[in-house]
């Protein structure tokens, strides 16, 4: 008896309907898988992406830290302020250095020609 409920066990499992059943769910699982290995390789860009914006955001942090440090100084915020409004202290004097294209623009856009001649060009313009 034992045998004979042996072999229709074994004969359920060899069975058509059974191993279709199988094979159906084996690929419901491999697609799913598909679709796991295609979320890891973006969570894994977008991992990278974060990464880098943490680190430029540590790095701004660090150069932000670094100029307050300088501006509790009286000395650093001396520089800062002559840097932003060119001032001086009384007494002292100072040096503006023009840039000599810079000049020659300058000279080139005062430079107006006179007489009759440009007149009447500038009238028909």
């Amino acid at each position: 008896m034992e045998e004979f409920k042996k072999k229709k066990m074994n004969t359920f499992w060899h069975s058509p309907l059974s191993l279709i059943v199988l094979f159906l769910i084996f690929i419901i699982f491999a697609y799913n898988m598909v679709g796991l290995f295609a979320k890891e390789r973006e969570t894994a860009k977008t991992k990278s992406l974060v990464l880098d914006k943490m680190n430029a955001l540590q790095e701004r942090e660090k150069s932000l830290t670094q100029s307050i440090d300088q501006l509790k100084t009286e000395k650093g915020s001396e520089i800062l302020i002559r840097d932003k409004y060119q001032v001086v202290r009384p007494g002292e004097k100072m040096l503006v250095i023009v840039d000599k294209a810079e000049l020659e623009v300058e000279e080139n856009e005062n430079k107006k020609e006179h007489g009759f001649l440009n007149w009447l060009k500038n009238l028909f313009k």
